[in-house]
């Protein structure tokens, strides 16, 4: 499907004006095509859910969903009808002077209606405004059929420059051009600011090597704009992030750009921390450390507790938590986009740590392997080299085999074995690297207990852990008082049930491995009936074999329930499992945890 002619007619324009000084209406347009599986299905009415959240209307009220004819439309209609979508389209519009134009929502009609003559076909879709952040902008989720039914696809060129080519113009069709007395005014003003500007983009892309030479006199008409240029290098040094090499020239730090990203996110970052705050009650100076630095080399794991989440920048989809920590300070965590808020509640306990970006132990043991073998690795290879390896731990690298195959970093040839090249290790961290920018921090969620249902449950739970390892914590604030005052409430209770004696501030290894037997006794009881089996403690060490059918949360963690012809048994759950839920899995129990061989065995209905 081609873009109408006159849209391009229109871009010549927007180019020539573009060579000159002409100053455009800028407007941000981000797009992302959602596959609408059992996920994006459920995502789906999340994402819904969040964008008519309360505090975003113009006066801190919810937003409103609407439509081409109203206002308040029906989110559930709105579900029910993308049932069928293979994918739909979520859009982010976010015009620079969008607190100038007279009306964002007729704006955004007349920005679909132009899309629709361009794409050949009506819409179905639905838009909300907010104006929580300091721009003002729409979230626009557009169903992924045409009008005939049939699938939309919209062109790779039209998402990456057709909508918001469209958008500005519309802008300016309302506002008119920016006049040059005001374009030069706002390029002024970036020259100071701690973020990343247009100012830095043209240093960016003038530098060879990181190196940017200002040295040539600028053609007349643009010798301001070359002046406000060096002035932005200079305000670049003072921030430690270019070094004058003199004569005009400057040295570009490593990382620079990054760096004043992270800058233009701190202003965010605090107001999220202070609302964060305000939330709980918690009064926390906050500094340096208040904000999780995955990318520092000295970053150490904080755990504390979920006290709020939310969206930092709509616009460039980035996610947060803030955890008040056990070290008594409010800690703010970016988490990657939206879809990761629903893994995740307040209340939750959880540990964050710095994603691993190196290669894995398997990687190196992979290259070894390799490196004997011609380049080349296989199950039966890896079991000659180490006579002592388990099946399951094989596997293991398999798996990790596959994953790097589906990236395209390794490939597997027809009899079963494995070509290694000779920079894997390199491969492996790349593989490493990319997955840490999708996922930005390591996230582990300790139970589905809130910290008060701890204190009284059955179970060996979090709580516990502190009481094993028992540390004085008196005077403590925050969440770390919250702790210390729970675990005084908890030993009352292993007393009076017997599983501790008077004053015993520890707890033994051994009461700990009691209280798990408890709690999954009690929920064999519980499951036995539902299962029409009876069930069977896995052993502490040795092999568990069954279908695996489902997971349950338990006081203890959550556990994986296996099944065989007549009993069942619960063994610690990992997320491997959900590959092979109803199938026939093979397991080696150890003392930290349980190895899984996946087999290709029957299905259960």
């Amino acid at each position: 499907m081609t873009v109408s002619r006159s849209h391009g007619s229109r871009r010549h324009g927007r180019q020539a004006r573009a060579a000159s000084n002409h100053f455009q209406r800028r407007v941000i347009v981000k797009t992302h095509l959602v596959r609408m599986d059992a996920k994006g299905a459920a995502a789906q009415r999340l994402h819904l859910d969040y964008v008519e959240r309360d505090g975003t209307g113009p006066n801190g009220e919810p937003a409103k969903l609407y439509d081409r004819e109203g206002l308040d439309v029906d989110k559930e209609a709105c579900i029910e009808r993308g049932a069928d979508d293979r994918h739909q389209f979520r859009i982010i519009i976010s015009p620079e002077d969008a607190r100038e134009l007279q009306d964002l929502t007729a704006y955004t009609r007349d920005l679909v209606n132009q899309m629709e003559h361009d794409l050949g076909t009506k819409l179905d879709w639905v838009a909300a405004n907010h104006y929580d952040t300091g721009q003002p902008h729409t979230h626009l989720i557009i169903s992924g059929k045409r009008d005939d039914g049939t699938d939309l696809i919209i062109p790779r060129k039209y998402i990456a420059h057709g909508m918001r080519e469209r958008a500005q113009d519309l802008v300016e069709l309302e506002l008119g051009p920016v006049p040059e007395i005001e374009g030069r005014k706002r390029m002024a003003m970036m020259v100071n600011q701690e973020r990343l500007t247009t100012l830095d983009r043209s240093l960016f892309d003038r530098a060879q090597d990181g190196v940017v030479d200002l040295s040539e006199l600028p053609k007349r008409s643009a010798g301001w704009r070359q002046q406000l240029v060096r002035m932005r290098a200079k305000k670049l040094e003072h921030l430690g992030l270019a070094e004058r090499l003199g004569k005009g020239r400057w040295r570009l730090a490593p990382g620079a750009e990054a760096a004043l990203r992270r800058m233009g996110e701190r202003d965010d970052i605090i107001k999220s921390l202070h609302r964060a705050m305000a939330h709980s009650d918690t009064q926390q100076m906050l500094d340096a450390n208040s904000i999780f630095d995955a990318t520092s080399q000295s970053v150490k794991p904080i755990t504390g507790v979920i006290i709020d989440k939310g969206l930092a920048d709509d616009v460039n989809d980035q996610a947060f938590v803030v955890v008040d920590s056990l070290e008594g300070k409010p800690v703010y965590a970016a988490i990657g986009g939206e879809d990761k808020l629903s893994e995740f509640a307040r209340g939750q306990i959880v540990t964050i740590r710095a994603p691993n970006m190196e290669p894995r132990q398997s990687d190196h043991t992979i290259a070894k392997i390799a490196n004997t073998n011609n380049g080349r690795y296989s199950a039966v290879m890896h079991m000659a080299a180490d006579k002592g390896a388990r099946p399951e731990f094989v596997d293991a690298h398999i798996r990790r085999l596959e994953a790097l195959r589906r990236a395209g970093h390794i490939t597997r040839k027809n009899d079963g074995t494995w070509r290694v090249s000779a920079d894997y290790l390199k491969r492996a961290a790349a593989f490493e690297k990319a997955a840490a920018e999708r996922r930005p921090v390591a996230i582990e969620l300790h139970s589905s207990l809130r910290l008060s249902q701890m204190q009284t449950a059955i179970g060996a739970t979090w709580l516990d852990e502190h009481l094993r390892d028992f540390d004085d914590a008196a005077g403590a604030r925050g969440f770390a008082g919250d702790v210390e005052t729970a675990r005084a409430v908890r030993r009352g209770f292993l007393m009076k049930q017997g599983f501790i004696g008077e004053g015993q501030h520890r707890l033994t290894p051994e009461t700990i491995t009691a209280l798990e037997a408890r709690d999954l006794a009690d929920a064999g009881v519980g499951l036995t009936d539902t299962l029409g089996k009876a069930f069977t403690p896995a052993l502490r060490k040795g092999r568990i074999d069954g279908i695996y059918t489902h997971a349950i949360d338990r006081p203890s963690g959550r556990y994986a329930v296996i099944e065989r012809a007549k009993h069942f048994s619960l063994v610690p759950w990992r997320d491997v499992l959900e590959r092979n839920r109803g199938k026939a899995v093979s397991g080696i129990i150890r003392d930290k945890g349980v190895s899984w061989r996946l087999t290709k065995g029957r299905s259960i209905v």
